[in-house]
């Protein structure tokens, strides 16, 4: 394959995930909207964030680790593609199963940690997802090793789909959040039968590829995955236990549906501010096999291009998208959640600025994966989640003593972690690239938030205008205010990204 034909597969390849992206968080989306309101209260709905807090990093390190070993080795030699899903296999029918395995048996002692023993049935009814997503992982890695992304793209929004419609059908029927995790369950055993089926196993060709290998690439990722992924819940978690303390410490009637509550107004939190982060998502599949090649030809020169060009618009995208949800944080929370979701408002415009962190972070340690430097990264995860830990218990618990807003200091605590975390990743792309973020982009990217956020100050806050409807024109109008000023400064250039669309 010629390198023009590559560049045109990579840039369909960015449009079909960048598609597939939307979909799922589409989905997803209507899974965190209307659960709450078919589980009927917060506490509920709080018990399926907790769930989903616990079993999420496993099953995102599951997922992005497997993708990424799979697609490394696939990508690196055309014809490989059968011998290394066959050994991706072997290794999951291992690892993917003992980790289920585990994460059922420690659900009590979990639960413990949590002050909540009803949480054990849910957890280990959850270990289910983890072990369909093990092998599931496998196929879409093979998918994108092959660079079949219309394949991939396919299977994410099949899965998204399933995912939403069994969520919500079990809550509408049961209103518990035990139900909704077994509707989860089942749609992550029915996308690995459709995943068998749509990409398939491949004509034996007789080569035997060491699952010793893969499985030593995936440890060095999980590494890093899984302590970013924890960087992601750790707040939530830490919120449930000492919520639950302080409740009964002020001996208040039924503290766990107390701390239950919070979860779930703060898990609320999550959903929005994860936005940015959940679209950007797309890069990393399409830049991860990208770089791995550039680097395995020792093109230096290609990969300093791929590191610019992708930091700077991803930084743009996801400035965009927290700029326009954030620049009135009261109406955002009311358009997607009942109006007592509301409380969460503060640690909404918070932590939208730490995914915006978390996101440049996730993909400058995609781009030192990608280029087989895989120590770094978890040496650099570590810290931030170290820092994020011990903040988090700290910003909780005054603000707890001081009758203060935990939402919003758990959000402010992790914000400055995730600052910290994509400094110190920048300065070793700097290192090891010669480039990260230039300061104009910077500049110019602020500018543009700065009149994105003044749109939504001045926006009327009365009548029409504070509807739903009026809030929907607001986040257009304060997104095309960012747009404006990012054409007229000159970082976003229309003529690079139709280049990009035509690959």
């Amino acid at each position: 394959m010629s390198d023009s034909q590559k560049a045109v597969g990579a840039g369909r390849g960015l449009l079909f995930i960048t598609g597939a992206k939307l979909w799922f968080m589409v989905a997803g989306y209507v899974v965190q909207f209307a659960l709450p309101r078919a589980l009927g209260s917060p506490e509920k709905f709080g018990v399926w964030v907790l769930v989903l807090s616990l079993v999420s990093p496993l099953n995102n390190v599951m997922v992005t680790a497997t993708i990424q070993g799979v697609s490394k080795f696939c990508s690196e030699t055309e014809g490989r593609v059968p011998a290394v899903t066959r050994a991706a296999l072997r290794m999951q029918a291992l690892l993917g199963g003992g980790t289920a395995l585990v994460f059922f048996l420690i659900a009590p002692a979990v639960s413990w940690f949590e002050h909540d023993a009803a949480l054990t049935p849910a957890l280990q009814l959850s270990a289910g997802v983890v072990l369909a997503y093990s092998f599931y992982a496998v196929f879409v890695g093979a998918a994108n090793g092959a660079r079949h992304f219309h394949k991939q793209a396919a299977l994410d929004m099949t899965f998204s789909t399933l995912r939403a419609g069994f969520v919500v059908g079990a809550a509408l029927m049961f209103h518990t959040a035990i139900a909704s995790i077994g509707g989860f369950v089942a749609a992550a055993f029915v996308i690995l039968g459709i995943s068998w089926v749509m990409v398939g196993l491949g004509p034996s060709s007789g080569e035997r590829f060491p699952s010793r290998k893969l499985a030593g690439f995936f440890a060095g990722v999980a590494v890093y995955l899984l302590i970013i992924n924890l960087l992601m819940f750790v707040d939530g978690l830490l919120l449930k236990r000492l919520v639950t303390e302080a409740a009964v410490a002020s001996a208040k009637p039924d503290p766990t549906a107390v701390a239950n509550a919070q979860e779930g107004f703060y898990g609320a939190v999550q959903a929005i501010a994860r936005l940015p982060y959940q679209l950007i998502l797309a890069v990393t599949f399409v830049i991860f096999p990208l770089m791995s090649k550039a680097t395995f030809d020792k093109d230096s020169d290609k990969a300093r291009r791929y590191v610019q060009a992708t930091m700077r618009y991803s930084l743009a995208v996801v400035a965009l998208l927290a700029c326009t949800l954030g620049a009135r944080p009261e109406a955002t929370m009311r358009l997607f959640y009942k109006p007592e979701y509301a409380v969460g408002a503060s640690a909404l415009a918070v932590l939208l600025a730490g995914y915006v962190c978390f996101s440049l972070f996730t993909i400058a340690g995609t781009i030192i994966n990608g280029s087989g430097h895989t120590r770094p990264t978890a040496w650099i995860g570590l810290v931030t989640l170290a820092i994020a830990t011990a903040a988090n218990w700290l910003a909780i618990r005054y603000a707890l003593s001081g009758d203060h807003d935990p939402l919003l200091f758990a959000a402010a605590a992790t914000t400055g972690a995730m600052a910290v975390g994509v400094l110190l990743a920048g300065l070793y792309l700097v290192r090891m690239f010669g480039t990260f973020l230039s300061p104009l982009s910077l500049l110019r990217t602020a500018c543009a938030g700065a009149a994105a956020i003044g749109v939504g100050r001045i926006w009327p806050h009365g009548g029409f205008f504070a509807g739903k409807i009026g809030t929907l024109a607001s986040c257009a109008a304060c997104g095309l205010a960012f747009l404006t000023v990012a054409v007229a400064s000159g970082e976003l250039r229309p003529a690079e990204i139709l280049r990009l669309r035509r690959g």
